[in-house]
């Protein structure tokens, strides 16, 4: 009897170890559907950021605009333990879920959202415009699913840099009315804010499909031409003994937009700063642009003492890294968007990202070694190539083949249309901002492919030049060449132009000075024709071997991506479009 006992305790043992197998392989295949984690090695969780709800201390008998006080305060925990501030005017809402009256409302304000509380009256006041009345103890739940909380978290700890995280839909989504009339998975995804730095892989339907923040046809205007009210001595506070501009002298700035993926839009108009007469040592002020659709940001340009519109430089607003991997800190200038962290800029008042404006106050001169005003549709010079930026004025999650990293800004939109350009004269066809530091490691690689087109050209010969455009670094007017391809097509281009360009750089230097850096060019190709059909020429590289060094990788930097030809003037510009910037 003994025996048989030890018998089947044995048996007993290896079934339960085959079960428990089998349960741990189930679960391992559905890999995080089952985690209640919010975060597991960078990625955020989506359904568990829908697990959270909140309760109504005070409602309301009418409709419009009214304002939502919560019980328990800003503060609510996931199945994890994590707490979570889930209130923010880009997080849609579910008021009186499961109701007849359940709807879903977008805040336009959020007060006392960020502690945790159990007092009454509670600190977190929600207001929105509502369709239908809500009362005391109505259910609030996310509006999306839990996708905007996490991508809000997400972004809020440091998403962008030095790594990015994602999102994660491991179980797919039941979207209904209930969460705002949307009636399918595209519209819930699009209809999200997105973060740079923050992308979505949606893992519920098999084979993972990447959502990456895209940008819209619209380009950023120009902020409107600075006035004596808004730039320069004395204004917002600037006073005449703790700068470096002298009250005689005269200096021309101009500002320019940054968007949520931290790209420029084009200089404002020129202005000159009214001079007091005296030559004190003055510092130049400037209120917080207007509020301007897609812009989070501005940066800031003026001129040496006496100099020109085309040649104002960017004034740093960071300070320059003594340790490499370190994102440079704040200056003292202005306070920082934290919106995005792919250029340093002055905040301005966004709502859909619940942001205020920040003036500015310019102490120091700035100095010809940085980077010049972005403009649109203006002709560089042999010595001054003028950048041309790719800010847009709306962003939205659309699927993608890949991980996007979000340093920059991929996909099929066209730049704004160069100037016509004359032979041997550059025409900078499309300005990319880079992240602090995103090549600042031995080994990194940056892909720059796309394609260049025109309508009229006259080349004989066409060039495809990059140049690394940083602050500490430049020449006056120009960035560091760091790659160059040229091709010679069987024939001249008579009509329409086509150039397809793919080049590689990789870092073989890594430095904290604004001059350390090497890159190195390598795996250039791409070819230049025309439309009808004549024989194209290749582009190859014709940048002499090896790497180009003097580069600040370790600050803000730009690509600039030139067109150069010779034989006559072309009839047209050309347009920049297909880029893809990528960093492996």
């Amino acid at each position: 009897m003994k025996k048989l006992t030890v018998v089947l305790v044995s048996l007993l043992l290896v079934l339960g170890a085959g079960y428990l197998f089998d349960t741990q392989t189930v679960k391992a295949q559905q890999g995080a559907a089952y985690s209640q984690l919010a975060r597991v090695a960078g990625e955020f969780d989506a359904k568990n950021f829908n697990s959270w709800q909140a309760v109504a201390f005070s409602g309301f008998s009418a409709t419009g605009s009214q304002t939502l006080q919560i019980f328990q305060g800003g503060g609510v925990v996931l199945q994890d333990g994590t707490l979570l501030y889930p209130f923010n005017v880009n997080a849609p809402l579910l008021v009186d879920a499961g109701q007849v009256n359940a709807e879903v409302v977008t805040p336009t304000a959020v007060s006392g959202c960020t502690t945790y509380s159990q007092t009454e009256p509670p600190p977190c006041s929600i207001t929105a415009t509502f369709t239908n009345t809500h009362g005391r103890g109505a259910v609030i739940k996310s509006g999306t699913l839990g996708l905007q909380e996490a991508i809000n978290l997400a972004h809020a700890i440091g998403a962008g840099y030095p790594s990015f995280d994602r999102v994660t839909i491991n179980q797919a989504p039941s979207v209904t009315a209930a969460t705002g009339g949307l009636t399918s998975f595209q519209a819930l995804m699009t209809a999200l804010v997105p973060f740079q730095g923050v992308n979505i892989m949606d893992k519920s339907q098999g084979s993972p499909q990447w959502w990456n923040p895209q940008g819209g046809a619209t380009t950023l205007p120009a902020p409107a031409t600075l006035v004596n009210a808004t730039a320069g001595f004395g204004v917002n506070g600037a006073n005449f003994t703790g700068g470096a501009y002298t009250g005689n002298s005269t200096y021309i700035t101009c500002i320019s937009y940054v968007d949520v993926m931290g790209q420029e839009g084009p200089c404002s108009a020129t202005f000159t700063v009214a001079t007091s007469g005296v030559a004190t040592t003055d510092q130049i002020g400037y209120t917080a642009p207007a509020a301007s659709a897609g812009a989070v940001g501005y940066t800031i340009y003026i001129t040496l003492a006496s100099g020109n519109y085309n040649v104002s430089y960017k004034v740093p607003l960071v300070v320059q890294p003594t340790v490499v991997g370190v994102y440079p800190a704040a200056g003292t200038v202005c306070t920082l968007t934290a919106v995005e962290t792919i250029t340093p800029a002055c905040a301005v008042a966004n709502t859909t990202y619940g942001q205020t404006g920040s003036g500015a106050v310019v102490s120091a001169l700035t100095l010809n070694t940085s980077p010049i005003n972005p403009e649109a549709t203006v002709i560089s010079t042999t010595s001054i190539y003028v950048p041309q930026g790719s800010g847009r004025t709306t962003y939205a999650y659309v699927p993608g083949a890949h991980f996007g990293t979000s340093i920059t800004t991929p996909g099929a939109l066209a730049f704004t249309i160069g100037a016509a350009a004359a032979t041997l004269v550059p025409d900078v066809i499309g300005t990319v901002n880079l992240l602090p530091g995103a090549m600042n490691q031995v080994g990194k690689t940056l892909r720059v492919c796309g394609e260049g087109t025109s309508t009229a050209s006259a080349a004989t010969i066409v060039d495809i030049q990059f140049q690394w455009d940083a602050i500490g670094q430049n020449t006056a007017g120009k960035g560091v060449l760091i790659g160059d391809l040229t091709a010679t097509p069987a024939a001249a281009i008579a009509t329409a132009g086509h150039a397809t360009f793919c080049q590689d750089f990789q870092t073989t230097v890594a430095s904290a000075s604004a001059t350390g850096g090497s890159i190195n060019h390598v795996n250039g190709f791409g070819s230049v024709g025309g439309v009808s059909l004549i024989a194209p020429g290749a582009l190859s590289d014709s940048v002499t071997p090896g790497a180009i060094g003097s580069l600040n990788l370790a600050g803000e930097a730009r690509i600039n991506i030139i067109y150069l030809h010779t034989t006559a003037t072309d009839g047209a510009g050309w347009i920049l479009q297909n880029l893809n910037v990528s960093l492996q």
